[in-house]
C-alpha cells in the first residue's frame, strides 16, 4: 500500500507536539555553564596576570639591555633608574662624556614620557626611554649604570630589579660585567 493510505502515527499525550527543549532541560544547560564558568575564570584570571607580569619582566630585561648598548655606542654613563613609587622607570645617558665631570639634576619617570629628566646647562641626564608598567605592576631595584668601555655595572657589583604583581615577582639580574639574565621567579 502507498505511504499515504497508513494512519497518522499516534502521539502520546494532549494537544499539538513541538519541537524545542523543556524548561528542564535549558535550566539543567545554564547550570553547568555557570559551574563552568566559576570553575574556569579565577584560572584566566590568573593566567592574564601572570602574562603581564613576565611581559613587564621581558621589558625590563630588553630595556637594561638597551642601556648597556648605549652606553658603548654612546661613549658615556648611561643610568636606568625607578621612580613613580616603582610604576615606571627611566633611560637617561649623562650628558658629558669625561670622566668625573660633575653631575646636576636628575630624572623621575613619573613626569612621563618626554619630561622625564630636568633640562638645562651642565653635565645633566639625557632621556632616551621612560616605561609605564601596566595593570598595577611595580619595578623596585637599581638604579643601574653602565660605564662606555666595556657596558659595566658602576659600581661593579652584582644588581637586580624586580617586577612585582600582586603575590607574583619575576627577579631581573645583572652581573658585575653588565650582563643582563632574563627573570626568575
Amino acid at each position: 500500500a502507498p505511504a499515504s493510505d497508513q494512519p497518522p502515527a499516534r502521539r502520546s499525550g494532549p494537544g499539538p507536539r513541538r519541537a524545542g527543549f523543556t524548561m528542564v532541560e535549558l535550566m539543567m544547560v545554564v547550570i553547568v555553564a555557570g559551574v563552568l564558568l566559576a570553575i574556569a575564570v579565577p584560572s584566566f584570571r590568573d593566567m592574564l596576570e601572570r602574562r603581564l607580569l613576565e611581559g613587564q619582566a621581558n621589558e625590563l630585561v630588553t630595556d637594561l639591555q638597551y642601556a648597556k648598548s648605549e652606553a658603548v655606542a654612546r661613549n658615556r654613563n648611561v643610568l636606568m633608574m625607578t621612580g613613580g613609587a616603582g610604576a615606571c622607570y627611566t633611560v637617561a645617558a649623562w650628558a658629558a662624556s669625561a670622566p668625573g665631570a660633575p653631575r646636576v639634576g636628575g630624572c623621575d619617570c613619573a613626569s612621563g614620557p618626554g619630561a622625564a629628566c630636568t633640562p638645562g646647562a651642565g653635565n645633566r641626564p639625557i632621556e632616551l626611554k621612560t616605561v609605564t608598567l601596566v595593570g598595577g605592576a611595580l619595578v623596585n631595584g637599581g638604579p643601574f649604570e653602565f660605564e662606555p668601555v666595556r657596558g659595566a655595572l658602576e659600581p661593579a657589583a652584582a644588581a637586580s630589579a624586580a617586577v612585582n604583581l600582586g603575590s607574583r615577582s619575576y627577579t631581573v639580574n645583572v652581573t658585575p660585567m653588565g650582563r643582563v639574565t632574563p627573570f626568575t621567579n
